[in-house]
């Protein structure tokens, strides 16, 4: 069994938070009805933005904790595997949110971007990092 490598979820956690910025600073004008940066009290309260965050982190976290605990499996092979736990995620999600919100194809997908760039994040650094063995044991 590998152990979680934490200095690679670290780095991933950083760049996934980055791409929310750059992904919720890109939102569409139909999704908020206003340009993101006009409006500055209607910004997402700190409470909500704390929230984001460490949702990020547990979804990554739990990420790592499962491909700590699969066994016999290449690089490759982890990385198809994070990609299909996102594809099992997205698609019920495109379904729900496309039958009870009133919004496009194109928005739905926006709205789900976000975790695909967080998938592809994980897929990359998660399972192709792994952590260092050492020869001492504690």
């Amino acid at each position: 069994m590998y152990k979680i490598n934490y200095k690679a979820v670290a780095l991933a956690f950083i760049l996934q938070v980055l791409a929310g910025g750059i992904w919720y600073a890109s939102t569409p004008f139909k999704l908020l009805g206003r340009p993101v940066w006009e409006d500055v009290s209607a910004q997402p309260s700190i409470g909500v933005m704390l929230l984001f965050v460490f949702s990020c982190f547990a979804c990554l976290f739990f990420t790592a904790w499962i491909l700590a605990r699969v066994k016999g499996m290449s690089g490759s092979e982890r990385f198809f595997l994070v990609i299909g736990m996102w594809l099992f995620v997205a698609l019920p999600n495109h379904f729900f949110v496309s039958l009870h919100l009133d919004l496009n194809d194109v928005d739905v997908w926006y709205l789900l971007s976000y975790g695909v760039v967080n998938s592809v994040i994980a897929a990359i650094i998660l399972p192709l990092w792994r952590p260092s063995r050492s020869i001492f044991k504690n």
